[in-house]
């Protein structure tokens, strides 16, 4: 386990020095060069073809679309497009690029978020999320009373009664095969959406990763990641926060009393009792994982793992899924803040969404705990060289 940098830990100032000698990392400035090629490539398309702007319907809505409409999408991603491949270019070529990496970057990160951030963003990840933790659990329930009884057994008896509790509310075999189906359906209708939710993630994500690798070359940014190294436990433990409020929810539909449901009047079925449970488990699940940024099988993987039992984590291994939702999480914050995802017209309903779903909040600390943990596992691969 790498040792743990001090409180008050700054890196040399040999590796100040080389910071600020050393180009600009080619990586993040080319993966910035793509992702706004392909941004601009969209915004001309959707210029050129109206009818393939995904924002034009009710598909897919931002804020810039909702108050500018669907033509003003397709001419500000152009605009950002051209404005990243120039910055990127730009950085390449050595030109400024600490001055410029991180103010750019942040712009660049926050205007695509507002132009292309949509609620159908985080919709798929969740329902994508949630089936990956139902599938790793169910594997989870298998090994573990092997591997480590004392935590496999407890982990065995709570998944029965869970397994009970579901099919007493309502949980069935058929509603289970229903929404995988209608899911696996959805999927294929919407491959073209969910190609441009990956290139806006992507693009925001790289700017962003621009911008914090800007920042900490600067000696501003070499003492904000040293607060937040500081700071790091405190900020992780109210980024697991944001996932709860709604993993509450959905765990309450195994109650006589279920909460952000379906409107007064109206049953809970089968499939959609599945499907809530099986986003319930993801939240819980994220609230979880991020708690590992500053746990020990954050740093080791835990020993009743096969193969990888006992073995150092990657940083990346945490670090790249981690910036990834807190990508979608803030692309999808500026429209769930103004809209929700409640009836049409329903002034509350933006309000109770936005409590349930905090992504405004969530995102940003999310945010802020993947880099604290990044700069840590740095510094102290530092401090071991």
């Amino acid at each position: 386990m790498p040792a743990r940098p001090p409180a008050a830990d700054l890196r040399s100032t040999a590796a100040r020095e080389h910071d600020g000698a050393r180009p600009f990392p080619r990586a993040s400035a080319t993966a910035a060069l793509v992702t706004s090629s392909a941004v601009t490539g969209l915004g001309l398309i959707w210029l050129l073809a109206p009818g393939l702007n995904p924002f034009a319907g009710d598909d897919m809505m931002s804020l810039v679309s909702q108050a500018l409409g669907p033509v003003a999408v397709a001419a500000a991603a152009l605009g950002l497009g051209l404005v990243g491949v120039l910055l990127a270019v730009t950085t390449l070529r050595g030109r400024r690029a600490d001055s410029i990496a991180a103010p750019g970057g942040a712009v660049l990160a926050a205007a695509l978020s507002i132009t292309l951030g949509s609620v159908h963003v985080i919709a798929f990840a969740g329902y994508v999320f949630g089936a990956i933790v139902v599938g790793v659990g169910l594997v989870a329930i298998v090994v573990l009373p092997f591997r480590a009884p004392r935590l496999g057994l407890p982990l065995l008896g709570g998944s029965i009664v869970l397994i009970a509790a579901s099919a007493w509310a309502g949980v069935t075999l058929d509603g289970i095969t229903e929404f995988a189906g209608a899911f696996g359906r959805a999927l294929v209708e919407d491959a073209p959406n969910l190609a441009v939710i990956a290139v806006t993630v992507a693009a925001m994500l790289t700017w962003a990763v621009t911008a914090v690798v800007g920042v900490g070359r600067t000696r501003g940014g070499r003492r904000f990641e040293a607060w937040l190294v500081r700071h790091r436990r405190p900020l992780t433990i109210l980024a697991a926060a944001g996932p709860l409020p709604y993993g509450v929810a959905r765990a309450s539909w195994l109650t006589p009393w279920p909460l952000f449901g379906p409107a007064e009047g109206e049953g809970i079925t089968a499939p959609m009792l599945a499907t809530g449970l099986m986003l319930g488990a993801g939240a819980v699940a994220a609230s979880v994982l991020t708690l590992g940024l500053i746990l020990p099988w954050g740093v080791r993987f835990p020993r009743w793992i096969p193969r990888i039992g006992d073995h150092v984590v990657p940083a990346a291994t945490a670090v790249v899924p981690g910036a990834v939702a807190a990508g979608l999480l803030c692309l999808s914050a500026s429209p769930m803040l103004v809209s929700g995802i409640g009836d049409e017209g329903d002034p509350v309903s933006p309000l109770v969404v936005n409590l349930v779903l905090p992504f405004w909040y969530w995102g940003p600390m999310l945010a802020l705990a993947v880099w604290a943990y990044a700069a840590w596992r740095r510094r102290g691969a530092l401090d071991a060289a």
